[in-house]
């Protein structure tokens, strides 16, 4: 179902504040919207967007290209502005990033999404109240910082998690699998890509080329650059982290192996001089001295005792048990 805000202005600043018209996004039903003369912000599904009748040539194309991309990018035409979004997860590192598109020129911002992605981050949006313009682009550029504005602090909790896994691994009694790493290893490299590919959006649309926008907006976009440039750092930084936990895992486990290998080579020596005797005597020969003396087996118990005994005493002394 669709769903539609118009940009109406909510008067003029107050003296000190930027001389540009205050606006507000009201909620209006779907034929206000067609007839308003206001900008028009409105989230729609694909077949509600295609049943528009955008005259614009290419528009459905382009957007039906970029979603099925799967990745953040904008594409700059001479009347329009399309791109999509793939915004991972900050919670579930397992789950699949949120995908959807969006359509922008001077009269109307229109995101196409089958899902709830958009219209929650609109909502966040909306919760501002009142916005500092009225055109479709600042609605963009708040939206764009929207997306990113809590991301640090979403950042600082993915660490302290990883720091948890770190000391669990640390701790000898507890068992990380090995999934539980490579998950935050792929949300940290996916968090990468994703700031980046949303500064490289920021960058052209602050070019603004087809000049679609407001000189007073487009340069607004620098800043959702310079953002998105900080959380990519922040996030190369926890991908090496991962890269270290995964390394750290990898260690406790040749050591866990090499522990058992250990155990397997002591239990092997000391079994060594019983193996030697039996090998010894078990060969069907009537020459070795000593077969018909009846305390040899007494002997020879005694000295595999004493051979095992003194390799013991050995290994402990030398703290390999």
């Amino acid at each position: 179902m669709a769903i539609c805000y118009k940009l109406q202005e909510a008067g003029r600043p107050s003296e000190g504040q930027d001389a540009q018209a205050l606006s507000s996004l009201i909620p209006v039903d779907t034929l206000e919207a067609q007839t308003s003369d206001t900008p028009i912000v409105a989230i729609l599904s694909k077949q509600e967007f295609v049943q528009l009748g955008l005259e614009q040539p290419g528009a459905h194309e382009s957007l039906d290209a970029l979603t099925a991309a799967e990745s953040n990018y904008v594409d700059l035409c001479p009347a329009y502005i399309v791109g999509s979004l793939a915004v991972p997860s900050r919670t579930d590192t397992g789950a699949e990033p949120s995908l959807y598109a969006f359509y922008m020129d001077r009269h109307q911002l229109i995101f196409v999404d089958e899902g709830e992605s958009a219209k929650r981050a609109l909502e966040h949006v909306i919760d501002i109240g009142v916005l500092s313009g009225a055109t479709t682009g600042h609605c963009l550029y708040v939206f764009f910082k929207e997306l990113l504005v809590n991301d640090l602090k979403s950042l600082g909790t993915l660490e302290d998690e990883m720091e948890c896994i770190e000391e669990q691994l640390l701790d000898a009694d507890s068992d990380i699998p090995s999934g539980t790493i490579m998950r935050y290893r792929r949300q940290t490299m996916r968090l990468d890509v994703y700031y980046q590919e949303m500064a490289t959006m920021a960058s052209i649309l602050s070019d603004n080329e087809n000049k679609l926008m407001d000189d007073a907006v487009s340069p607004a976009f620098d800043h959702i650059e310079s953002l998105a440039d900080r959380l990519a750092t922040r996030a190369e930084t926890l991908k090496e982290y991962s890269l270290q936990l995964h390394e750290l895992q990898q260690t406790r486990i040749d050591l866990k192996q090499n522990s058992i290998m250990q155990v397997f080579t002591i239990v092997t020596v000391l079994f060594a001089p019983l193996t030697l005797v039996t090998g010894w005597f078990g060969m069907n020969l009537s020459l070795i001295p000593g077969l018909d003396w009846p305390y040899m087996w007494a002997v020879l118990v005694a000295a595999a005792l004493l051979c095992t005994g003194g390799l013991l005493a050995f290994f402990k002394w030398k703290k390999w048990l």
